[in-house]
C-alpha cells in the first residue's frame, strides 16, 4: 500500500472524528442557544419596559413639580410622560412571559389609569396631593414586582440551560474517549513508520549544507520515501557538478556588487558584526579624509581616534549595548568646513544572512545623503518667517496706537457707526497679532530656542489668567465655563506664561467651536506625579483621521470654516514638552472635543491648599 493511502485513511478517520465532534457540539449549541434566547428575549424585553415606563413616571412627577407659572410647559411635558409610559405598557401587554405577570400588567394599567386622570383633574392646581404621590408609589412597586419577576425567570432559565450543557458535555466526553483510543493507537504506530526516513534524509542533507556533496540515500522501497531517497541522490549529484563552477560566479558577483558600490555618489560604507570595515566608496573617504587602505580592514573604533568625522559616523555603533537588535533612528550629521557647514542623513542597515544561526547576522551599511542644501533652505524658512514676523509687528503697533487715539474723547467722540467699525478693525488687529506672535514662536522652535522659564506656580493661577483673558470672547457668544478644581491640589513647576497661553489656546478653541449661549467644561485635577488640566466643548467634534494631525504645524480640521495659522497647537505641544509634560486630545464627531495637558509636580515645594 502507498504511503499517500495509509495517510489518507489515519487522516479520513481523523477527519471523521473532528466532523463527529464538531456537529454534534454545533447541533446542541445552536439549539440550546436557540432555545436560552428565545426564552430570555421576552424577559429582557419585559424588564426594559419596565425601566422604561419607571422613567417615565419619574418624569411625570418632576413636570408636576414644575412651578404653575410655567403651565403649558408642564402640561406638554406631561403628555411627553403620559405617550412614553403609554408605549411601553402597550408593548408590555403584547409581552406578557409568566403566568402571574398578566395579572400585574393588568393591574398596573387600571392604576395607571387612575393615575392619569387624577392628574388630567388636577390641571391648574399649584400642589400635588397626597393621594397621587401614593399612587405613583404604587405604580413604582408593581413596575419593580414585573421587574424582579423576570429577573428571577431569567436566573431559573439560565440554570436549566447549564444543566443541558452538562448533559452535552458528557456525550461529548464519551465520543472523545473513544477517539482517543484510536489517536493513542496511531500515535504508536505511525511515528516509527515515518520518522526512520525522514530521521535518515535529515542527516543527509546536514552532510550536503557541510559541502559534502558525495552524500546518497539507499532506496528500500517503491512507495514516496522511496521516491524522495531517488530525486534527494539526483540532487546531490548535480551540486557536485554545480560546486566547481560555484565558485567562479560568486568572485563575479563580488566584483559587479564593488563596482556598484563604487559608482554611487552618495557616501556609503560597510561593516561587518566585529565593526571591522568591508568597503567604502570614493565619496566616504574624502569624508574621512583618508586613503583607502587606511580605512578598508581597519576597526571602526580605531577610526574614530584618528577622525572627528568618524566618531560621529560610527558613535552609535560604537555604543550600542549588547543584544541591543533595535533598529537605528535616522539622523543628521554635521561636517565643518572653513566657511560653511555640510549635513548629511544617515541611514544604519542591519544586513542578515539567509541561514540561521550564530552567524545570522552579517553587518551593517551606512548610507549617506548630502542634505546641505535642503538645511540651508530649512533655515532661510525660519529666518525669514522670523523676519516677517518682527516686521509685522511695527505697523500692527501702529493700528493699535491709531486705535486707541480715535477712541480718546479729548480728540473727538464716535458716533455708534465709527465705533462699530473700530471695534471691527481692533479685533483683527489682534486676530493678526496672534497670527504673526504664532509664527513668531514657531521660528524660534525651529531655530531651536525655545525660552522656557521655570518657576514654582499653583494650577489655580493659571486658570484664574487664562479665564480673565477670555472674558470679552466668552460674554460675546454668551457660553459659561463650569470650572472643576480639585481641593488640595499641588504645587507645579512650570513656566506661568507659556503654560497660561496654552490653556487660553484651549478656551479659545473650545469658544471658537461651541454654539452660542452653551457651555464649556474645565478641569483641573491630580494624575498620579502630574497635574491635568482639560477643556471640553461641546461642538462639531474631530474625525479620528484629523485628530492624528492636530498638533502638526499648518494643520487644520478638514471644512473648517474658522481662520487661523494652524500653529497654536503645535506650539501648545512645544512649549508644554519642554516643560517636562505630556498633550492629548479625546473627540467624537458631533459630540465635541476634550484637549488635555499635564504638567510635573513640583517635588521641592510644598501642596497649596
Amino acid at each position: 500500500m502507498k504511503l499517500k493511502t495509509k495517510i489518507r485513511l489515519a487522516l479520513l478517520v481523523v477527519f471523521a472524528a473532528v466532523t463527529l465532534f464538531g456537529v454534534i457540539g454545533v447541533h446542541f449549541l445552536n439549539k440550546t442557544t436557540a432555545e436560552s434566547m428565545e426564552m430570555l428575549q421576552d424577559n429582557y424585553r419585559t424588564m426594559k419596559y419596565t425601566r422604561e415606563m419607571s422613567l417615565a413616571l419619574n418624569d411625570m412627577l418632576v413636570a408636576l413639580a414644575l412651578d404653575s407659572t410655567a403651565a403649558s410647559f408642564r402640561w406638554r411635558e406631561l403628555r411627553k410622560a403620559f405617550d412614553r409610559f403609554e408605549l411601553y405598557l402597550n408593548l408590555q401587554l403584547r409581552n406578557v412571559t409568566e403566568t402571574r405577570e398578566i395579572n400585574l400588567t393588568r393591574s398596573l394599567q387600571e392604576n395607571y389609569q387612575q393615575f392619569k386622570a387624577n392628574v388630567e383633574r388636577m390641571e391648574g392646581s399649584k400642589e400635588v396631593s397626597t393621594e397621587l404621590y401614593m399612587q405613583s408609589l404604587h405604580i413604582q412597586e408593581l413596575l419593580q414586582s414585573v421587574y424582579g419577576m423576570n429577573e428571577k425567570a431569567i436566573l431559573e432559565k439560565t440554570d436549566q440551560a447549564n444543566r443541558t450543557a452538562d448533559r452535552i458535555t458528557l456525550i461529548l466526553i464519551i465520543l472523545g474517549i473513544f477517539f482517543f483510543t484510536f489517536a493513542v493507537f496511531s500515535f504508536i504506530y505511525f511515528p516509527h513508520y515515518l520518522a526512520d526516513p525522514i530521521l535518515a534524509l535529515t542527516e543527509s542533507i546536514r552532510q550536503i549544507a557541510q559541502k559534502n556533496y558525495s552524500q546518497r540515500l539507499a532506496v528500500k522501497t517503491d512507495d514516496e520515501f522511496g521516491e524522495m531517497a531517488r530525486s534527494f541522490n539526483l540532487m546531490a549529484q548535480k551540486l557536485e557538478e554545480y560546486e566547481s563552477i560555484n565558485l567562479h560566479q560568486l568572485l563575479s558577483e563580488k566584483r559587479r556588487i564593488e563596482t556598484i558600490i563604487e559608482r554611487i555618489n552618495e557616501p556609503i560604507i560597510g561593516l561587518d558584526r566585529e565593526l571591522t570595515v568591508l568597503f567604502a566608496n570614493q565619496p566616504t573617504l574624502q569624508l574621512l579624509g583618508m586613503r583607502a587602505d587606511e580605512v578598508i580592514g581597519r576597526d571602526a573604533y580605531e577610526l574614530s581616534l584618528l577622525s572627528s568625522f568618524a566618531r560621529k559616523l560610527f558613535g552609535d555603533l560604537l555604543r550600542r549595548p549588547a543584544g541591543d537588535n533595535k533598529p537605528f533612528p535616522s539622523s543628521i550629521l554635521t561636517l565643518p568646513r572653513q566657511d560653511s557647514r555640510l549635513y548629511f542623513s544617515r541611514d544604519i542597515l542591519s544586513v542578515d544572512n539567509q541561514d540561521d544561526g550564530p552567524e545570522a547576522f552579517a553587518g551593517y551599511v551606512i548610507l549617506l545623503k548630502n542634505v546641505t542644501e535642503l538645511k540651508e533652505q530649512d533655515l532661510a524658512k525660519t529666518n525669514f518667517m522670523a523676519t516677517l514676523s518682527h516686521e509685522l509687528k511695527t505697523p500692527i503697533s501702529a493700528i493699535d496706537m491709531s486705535l486707541n487715539l480715535l477712541e480718546d474723547e479729548r480728540i473727538g467722540a464716535l458716533n455708534a457707526e465709527q465705533r462699530e467699525l473700530a471695534d471691527t478693525i481692533r479685533q483683527n488687529a489682534a486676530r493678526l497679532l496672534k497670527m504673526v506672535n504664532e509664527i513668531l514662536d514657531m521660528s524660534k522652535i525651529e531655530a531651536g530656542h525655545v525660552d522656557i522659564r521655570l518657576s514654582s506656580g499653583h494650577p489655580r493661577e493659571v486658570v484664574d489668567k487664562a479665564l480673565q483673558h477670555v472674558k470679552t470672547f466668552l460674554d460675546e457668544k454668551r457660553l459659561r465655563v463650569d470650572t472643576h478644581l480639585e481641593d488640595k491640589l499641588p504645587t507645579l513647576r512650570l513656566d506661568l506664561s507659556k503654560t497660561t497661553g496654552v490653556l487660553v489656546n484651549f478656551l479659545t478653541n473650545a469658544i471658537r467651536y461651541s454654539p452660542a449661549g452653551g457651555k464649556i467644561e474645565l478641569f483641573v485635577r491630580r494624575s498620579n506625579a502630574h497635574v491635568e488640566f482639560a477643556v471640553r466643548d461641546y461642538g462639531p467634534g474631530i474625525t479620528r483621521s484629523e485628530m492624528k494631525k492636530i498638533f502638526q504645524r499648518y494643520r487644520r480640521a478638514k471644512d473648517d470654516p474658522t481662520k487661523g495659522t494652524g500653529l497654536g497647537l503645535a506650539i501648545s505641544k512645544e512649549f508644554i514638552e519642554a516643560q517636562g509634560g505630556k498633550i492629548w486630545a479625546e473627540s467624537q464627531p458631533g459630540k465635541g472635543s476634550t484637549f488635555y495637558f499635564a504638567l510635573p509636580v513640583s517635588t521641592t515645594q510644598p501642596a497649596v491648599l
